[in-house]
C-alpha cells in the first residue's frame, strides 16, 4: 500500500542505497588487507619459498637423524623465542595506535632488555634442564638455538614496530636478513664447516643478529624512564598472557615432535617435520597474514566496525582456503618426492600430510576469535584457551602415536585446533559471526576433497593427473581472488 505524501509536505528526493559507516569501513580496510598489506605478505612468501627450496638441499646433507636433531632445537628455539618476547612484539603494535610512535619505541626498548635476560637466564641453566629434554648435553646446537632464540624475540618486536609505521622497505631488509639470508647462509655452513645440526643452525643465529643490528639501526630507540612504570604496566597485563597463549600455539604445532621423538625416534621426528612443513604452510601463511593485519585491526577497534572487518576478512579466507587446501593435498606426492629423499619414504606420508593441511580450517576460524579478543584487550581468554587446547593435544599425542604413529600427531594436531576454536566462540559470544554459509559449505568441502586426494595414484601417470588438479586449483584460487578485495554484504540465512 502507497501513502500519499500530504499536500503540504516537500516532495521527498529518489531514494537511493547508500554504504553504511560499517560498509565504508569494511571496503576501506578490506581493500588494505587485501591491498598494499600483500606487499608485506609478498616478503613472507618469499622466505617461505626460500625455505621450501633449502629443505631439499638441507634434508641430503644432514641425513634423517641431524636433521631431526635440527628440528628438536629449532622446537626448542621456539620455546624460547616465545618466553623471551613477552608477548610485547603484540603490544608495541596495539600501543602504536593507541598511544603514539613514542610508547611503542620505549616498549620496545623494554623488549630488548626482556629478551637479553630471558636468554641470559637459560643458557646460565642450560647444563639443568638440558638432559631433561633428552639433548644429552647443553653444547653445539642446543646452545646455539638458545642464543637464536634471544635474537629472534628482539627482530619480532622490531619487525612489530616498522610494520605499525608501515615502513615497508625497512621491514623487508630485516625480515629478508633473518630469512632468506639466514637459509643461504646456514646451507653454505654445511658446505664449509660440516653437515651438522650445529653448523646448519649457527648459520641461522649470525643472520639473525646481523637482522637484530640493522632493525635497531633503523628504529629510534626511547629509553625507560621512571615516568614510563604505567606504560610498562599496562603492556605487560597486556602481552604476558599471550606467553600462554603462544606457548600453547606452540604445543599444538610442534610438541609433537619432543613425543614423537621419545617413542619413535629421530628418523621419525625427521619423516614428520617433512610432511608438516609442507602442509602446515597454510596455517604458516595464516599467522604471518594475523601478525601483518593486526595494525589494521587495532585501528578498527572492538565496536561494530572492528567486528565486521574480522567477519569479512575471517569469510574471504575462507574463500581462499579451499582451492589452497585441494591444491596442496593433490600436488602433495610432487612437492614430498622433491623435498626430501627416498629414505624419508614419501609416499608413506600423504595421509599425515592431507591430515594437517585440513587443520588450517579450525585454525583460520580460531585465528579470527583471536583478533576479536586482542581488539578488546582480553588476552587473558586467549591463554586459557591454548592452554586447553595444548593439554588436550598433548594427550592425544600420547595416546595416538603408540596407536597410529605419526598420523596419530597429525590427528590430535586437527582435534585440538577444533578444541581451541570452540573454546574461543565462548568469551566472544560466536563472533565473528558470519555474513553467510556459503562460506564454510566451500571451505568443508574443501576439507573432503582434500582428504579424498590421498586416494590418487601415485604412479606416473596419476602424477600427472595430479599436476593437472594442481594447475586447476591455482586457476581456483586465482578467481577466488578477485572477489577478495570487495566483500558483498549478505544477509544471514
Amino acid at each position: 500500500m502507497t501513502r500519499t505524501p500530504h499536500p503540504g509536505a516537500e516532495p521527498r528526493e529518489a531514494t537511493t542505497v547508500r554504504p553504511t559507516a560499517s560498509d565504508e569501513a569494511v571496503a576501506s580496510t578490506m581493500s588494505g588487507l587485501f591491498g598494499r598489506d600483500s606487499l608485506y605478505l609478498l616478503f613472507w612468501f618469499l622466505q617461505v619459498l626460500v625455505g621450501a627450496l633449502a629443505t631439499p638441499l638441507a634434508t641430503r646433507l644432514l641425513g634423517a637423524p641431524e636433521f631431526g636433531t635440527f628440528a628438536a632445537a629449532n622446537a626448542l628455539m621456539q620455546v624460547l623465542y616465545v618466553v623471551a618476547g613477552l608477548g610485547l612484539q603484540v603490544a608495541v603494535q596495539k600501543y602504536f595506535e593507541e598511544r603514539g610512535a613514542d610508547a611503542a619505541r620505549r616498549l620496545l626498548a623494554l623488549g630488548i632488555v626482556a629478551a637479553v635476560a630471558i636468554t641470559a637466564l637459560a643458557d646460565l641453566t642450560g647444563h639443568w634442564w638440558s638432559d631433561a629434554l633428552g639433548f644429552g648435553g647443553y653444547d653445539g646446537a642446543v646452545r646455539l638455538a638458545v642464543l637464536w632464540a634471544g635474537a629472534s624475540a628482539i627482530t619480532a618486536t622490531v619487525l612489530a614496530l616498522l610494520r605499525s609505521q608501515d615502513r615497508l622497505l625497512g621491514f623487508s631488509v630485516v625480515s629478508l636478513l633473518q630469512s632468506v639470508a639466514a637459509e643461504i647462509l646456514a646451507l653454505v655452513m654445511l658446505v664449509v664447516l660440516a653437515p651438522t645440526a650445529e653448523a646448519f643452525v649457527l648459520g641461522r643465529l649470525v643472520a639473525q643478529v646481523l637482522a637484530v643490528a640493522v632493525g635497531l639501526s633503523l628504529t629510534r630507540l626511547r629509553s625507560l624512564r621512571p615516568g614510563d612504570l604505567p606504560l610498562v604496566r599496562g603492556a605487560l597485563v597486556f602481552g604476558l598472557p599471550l606467553v600462554p597463549a603462544m606457548l600453547g600455539s606452540f604445543v599444538l604445532g610442534a610438541a609433537d615432535r619432543f613425543l614423537i621423538q621419545e617413542h619413535l625416534g629421530e628418523a621419525a621426528v625427521a619423516q614428520y617435520s617433512v610432511a608438516y612443513n609442507i602442509a602446515a604452510l597454510p596455517m604458516l601463511v595464516l599467522s604471518v597474514l594475523n601478525s601483518v593485519w593486526l595494525p589494521r585491526f587495532f585501528a578498527a577497534g572492538a565496536g561494530a566496525d572492528g567486528d565486521a572487518v574480522v567477519t569479512a576478512s575471517r569469510d574471504a579466507l575462507y574463500r581462499l582456503l579451499a582451492p589452497v587446501m585441494v591444491g596442496l593435498s593433490v600436488a602433495a606426492p610432487l612437492v614430498l618426492r622433491v623435498w626430501a629423499p627416498a629414505e624419508f619414504r614419501p609416499d608413506d606420508l600423504l595421509l599425515v600430510t592431507a591430515v594437517v593441511i585440513v587443520s588450517a580450517v579450525p585454525y583460520t576460524a580460531g585465528l579470527s576469535a583471536t583478533r576479536t579478543l586482542l581488539t578488546a584487550s582480553r588476552t587473558r581468554m586467549i591463554a586459557g584457551s591454548a592452554v586447553v587446547a595444548s593439554v588436550v593435544n598433548v594427550v592425544l599425542n600420547l595416546w595416538w602415536i603408540p596407536v597410529f604413529g605419526i598420523l596419530g600427531a597429525a590427528l590430535a594436531t586437527a582435534a585440538a585446533y577444533s578444541v581451541q576454536h570452540l573454546l574461543l566462540l565462548v568469551p566472544t559470544r560466536g563472533r565473528p559471526l558470519s555474513g553467510t554459509r556459503t562460506r564454510l559449505v566451500q571451505t568443508l568441502a574443501g576439507v573432503v576433497m582434500a582428504l579424498l586426494a590421498v586416494l590418487l595414484p601415485v604412479t606416473a601417470p596419476g602424477l600427472v593427473l595430479r599436476a593437472v588438479l594442481a594447475v586447476a586449483c591455482l586457476g581456483w584460487f586465482a578467481r577466488a581472488c578477485t572477489t577478495v578485495r570487495s566483500p558483498r554484504k549478505e544477509a544471514v540465512r
